[in-house]
């Protein structure tokens, strides 16, 4: 079982470059891969896509790049002997011209800036793909690593309360014994404290009791409950994308659990009902966090 929610980070020094990586994730019901980086490697964000969709199966996943020079290739200001070539250079231009020159401030900054107008800030995507590509599984690695990290700790505590949720409706199930009788007798006794002359032999009363009767069984609910029960403890061991699966099986429990709060006329039934009903918000709460 794998959380949702995750981050890795990779960096590397390419081509006078720090490139860094980072990836992070958060809880999405499907799959969504967006880029975040310098404008020129746009187009890798489909790429990227491409190499996640298959490890990665649901999330809201976000990737980040930051390309910055290194100290090394960054060229400086002050750099005495760039600063003497390019001046000497424009020498030589200024006296072909039959043209004085002189060295200042202005100048220096006048030719810093020609020597940069020319230069792309980040190298061609074509060249740093294989890269990026290896800084990307990477920081990856490092997310799927923290995802399965907490989904193990999610895995703990739904198993928990999968288990409490099977005790309360244990506690259901056994206090629904005898039920329907135990309501016919009561109505029985109120009719009679209510000096009723009812045969509860006739034919017509015995029908209306078997109508309830069926109305308040929840021998059916409680069946259902168990097999949905038995699958979310198989599902909850499983590996790979299971949070769908999930979701739907603690839907499932929560319409049984509300039918019998309404089928059952014993209030500890029904108050074990409404007991694991609570545990099942939890349980969906957590659930939302599974990919």
């Amino acid at each position: 079982m794998r959380s949702m929610t995750g981050y890795g980070r990779a960096q590397k020094s390419v081509q006078g470059q720090n490139l860094s990586i980072e990836i992070s994730s958060v809880n999405k019901r499907n799959l969504e891969i967006f880029l975040s980086g310098p404008r020129e490697w746009q187009a890798y964000e489909i790429h990227a896509s491409k190499k996640l969709s298959p490890v990665i199966e649901r999330g809201r996943i976000r990737i980040s790049i930051s390309a910055e020079f290194s100290e090394d290739s960054q060229i400086s200001l002050f750099n005495s002997s760039q600063i003497t070539k390019d001046w000497n250079e424009l020498k030589l231009l200024t006296n072909d011209l039959g043209k004085n020159s002189e060295i200042s401030p202005d100048l220096v900054i006048a030719l810093h800036k020609i020597r940069n107008s020319g230069e792309n800030k980040v190298p061609a995507l074509e060249e740093l793909v294989e890269s990026l590509d290896t800084l990307l599984m990477e920081a990856v690695d490092k997310l799927i690593e923290m995802k399965t990290v907490e989904g193990d700790q999610l895995q703990k505590d739904m198993i928990e309360r999968v288990s409490q949720v099977s005790v309360l409706c244990g506690k259901i199930d056994k206090k629904s014994i005898g039920m329907t009788q135990e309501w016919r007798n009561k109505l029985l006794l109120r009719l009679k404290q209510a000096e009723l002359d009812i045969d509860s032999g006739d034919e017509r009363v015995l029908k209306e009791f078997s109508l309830y009767a069926e109305k308040c069984d929840i021998s059916e609910e409680l069946t259902r409950i168990d097999s949905h029960l038995k699958q979310l403890f198989s599902t909850l061991n499983l590996t790979g994308s299971i949070g769908r699966k999930i979701e739907f099986l603690l839907q499932e429990l929560g319409r049984e659990l509300n039918t019998i709060c309404s089928k059952s006329i014993n209030i500890e039934c029904t108050q074990f009902a409404l007991d694991a009903r609570s545990e099942l918000e939890k349980l969906r709460e957590q659930a939302l966090n599974i990919e």
